[in-house]
């Protein structure tokens, strides 16, 4: 080597080390090294390119937040001869506005590298284990996914972030997908979660927070009865079981297919998070008020509908009229992606409340539950067929029914606070 090429080589290891002490890698420093590389490779020194580089997809325990409930997927790159080990992640932008969008369809989330050793110190201090899988690709793809991935983390622009296409997992793949010309990964043992509707989807990366999937499953619309793409749905807490048996084939079949996995994974956290059961699931609490509004029930056969029946039925009022107000929003409204055609938009709707607001004194009032009880009822057996309603949808559908019911079999006047003190 040269005097010239040795000038370079040390100009090469100085931006590497300066690279290692930063937390973000922009893409003129691994630019620069690459291209060195090769500008080395082709003269007629001795230096050649690192072949030391390999790819690792990084599978991360759920926590116990509601964002972070699904686990986590990153791809982790390492040149160990230069002393790099970063690690790749896809992600909303971590603030509260851009949560707020998400549920407005326009969501930014972006990739973002970070030191290996960082990366896994979040999880550390949460207790959530993480476990590195060697993924069997050649240098040349490594290289060329460093390459694509430095690029995304420095680019100033935003990628749309939403939960069933542009997530974690689905963007790791997509990146490998990039690299892997004239290849495919085929998976084996997948489960339903994977292979089925993204209903099925959400109702399996929901196993074990049934109040996280009755939001999903209850915000989710027509889209929840299609398949759609596969990398939509390889959320890592159900992908981990199936990497052992993915290969990577050749689309041409020339070649036969190897293994996904290049050697046993290593788990790099050990998780010690625990998870507190909560006994208080939808199905309980809804079973819950409907034997409450049946209590209410009787009490007004035997009092009168006094300030507990009505006290009840505002409070039934508010949260139907709450409820109804985000799914119509996100349904209607909202671009977001997989929201639109909500069968639950049959009962949970701001129309009760509306209608209440504008008719309650009109003498036909009472024929308004009437048509109320008769939506309710096909909304409830409509259980039979559509898988958007599920069991707690049908249990706060019944206490509807029931109070909408005996507004019906017994309608009262409406009268107001003023008039009622006359009438004392």
């Amino acid at each position: 080597m040269d005097n010239y090429q040795l000038s370079i080589f040390n100009l090469q290891f100085s931006i590497i080390n300066c690279a290692k002490g930063a937390k973000r890698l922009s893409a003129l420093v691994v630019a620069l090294i690459f291209a060195l590389s090769a500008a080395f490779g082709q003269g007629e020194g001795t230096f050649v390119p690192p072949d030391d580089l390999t790819t690792s997809l990084l599978i991360c325990q759920p926590g116990r937040t509601f964002y972070s409930g699904f686990g986590h997927c990153a791809l982790r790159l390492q040149c160990p001869s230069q002393g790099l080990d970063v690690t790749f992640t896809y992600a909303l932008d971590d603030n509260l506005a851009n949560r707020i969008a998400m549920f407005r369809g326009n969501g930014a989330g972006r990739y973002s590298s970070v030191r290996t050793t960082a990366f896994l110190r979040e999880y550390v201090e949460q207790g959530r284990g993480v476990v590195d899988y060697p993924v069997n690709i050649s240098v040349e793809q490594t290289r060329a996914l460093w390459q694509i991935l430095d690029g995304e983390n420095a680019s100033p622009r935003h990628r749309p972030y939403n939960f069933l296409h542009t997530n974690c997992s689905s963007m790791c793949f997509y990146a490998l997908k990039r690299v892997m010309k004239g290849e495919e990964i085929a998976w084996n043992g997948l489960t339903e979660g994977c292979t089925g509707t993204y209903r099925n989807f959400v109702r399996h990366v929901s196993q074990g927070r049934p109040w996280t999937g009755l939001f999903w499953s209850s915000i989710l619309g027509s889209t929840g009865e299609t398949k759609g793409q596969l990398e939509d749905k390889l959320a890592p807490m159900l992908i981990e079981p199936s990497l052992a048996q993915a290969t990577i084939r050749t689309l041409s079949g020339a070649e036969p297919p190897r293994p996904f996995l290049q050697g046993a994974p290593t788990r790099l956290v050990e998780h010690t998070l625990t998870y507190p059961h909560n006994p208080v699931t939808p199905v309980v609490a809804f079973a819950l008020l409907l034997a409450v509004a049946l209590a209410v029930t009787l009490y007004e056969r035997l009092k009168g509908y006094d300030v507990v029946p009505r006290t009840f039925d505002a409070l039934l009022l508010v949260m139907q009229t709450l409820v109804g107000l985000f799914i119509f929003y996100l349904s209607c409204l909202s671009h977001m992606v997989g929201a639109a055609h909500n069968w639950n938009l049959l009962v949970f709707n701001p129309l009760p409340l509306l209608l209440w607001l504008c008719f309650r004194r009109k003498s036909w009032w009472s024929r308004v539950y009437i048509l109320y009880v008769a939506v309710l009822l096909l909304y409830i057996v409509s259980w039979a067929w559509s898988p958007a309603v599920a069991l707690p949808h049908v249990l706060l559908s019944a206490t509807f029914l029931l109070r909408s019911a005996a507004h019906a079999h017994a309608p009262r006047p409406n009268l107001d606070l003023q008039t009622i003190r006359l009438t004392d």
